[in-house]
């Protein structure tokens, strides 16, 4: 069931770090793209809730959440118009530090994809934190955004991991 959970969460995150990627560009309308993270944010904390407490997995959890809480916050900005999203940038930061150790882990525990897949998440919530919590240039944005576009497609968490996933080509614990 945990493989499952995986799966479900990686592939709407794929989808919704597109559609945030293309409204960064001017693409979209941040607000209209809002439900989308509120979506993917009430799935990933599910799957963390879930990892918790009938897996028995803090750590996992807490994995989940970091992706949880960067989607309600981004949501609710994005819906609300907000524009000052310093306090954001500042989690983007906590988050980065964490991505080390789960990197780390993941690497020692045999999952080589998973943790490549960290080092370039970690990547681009720096990228994220340098650009809303420092307000680094527009040039910085389409940094950003080539970033946590291969994060998607070339590192495959996205919705290509959840395919893989829930097809059993890859099992996660």
């Amino acid at each position: 069931m945990a493989d499952l959970l995986l799966g479900l969460a990686a592939l709407y995150i794929g989808g919704v770090l597109t559609v945030n990627l293309l409204c960064l560009m001017g693409k979209g309308d941040p607000k209209d793209a809002a439900i989308f993270n509120f979506l993917v944010a009430f799935l990933a904390t599910l799957v963390g809730l879930y990892n918790w407490m009938i897996v028995g997995s803090p750590t996992f959890c807490a994995q989940s959440l970091l992706f949880a809480f960067t989607y309600w916050w981004l949501g609710y900005n994005w819906f609300t118009g907000r524009t000052d999203n310093r306090a954001l940038g500042w989690f983007c930061l906590f988050v980065a530090i964490n991505c080390i150790p789960f990197a780390y882990y993941t690497f020692v525990g045999g999952y080589t994809i998973l943790g490549v897949n960290w080092i370039l998440w970690g990547l681009a919530w720096f990228m994220f934190f340098v650009l809303m919590a420092l307000g680094k240039a527009f040039k910085l944005t389409l940094a950003v955004t080539w970033v946590a576009t291969i994060v998607v497609w070339i590192s495959g968490l996205g919705w290509l991991l959840g395919w893989f996933d829930f097809a059993n080509f890859i099992a996660f614990p």
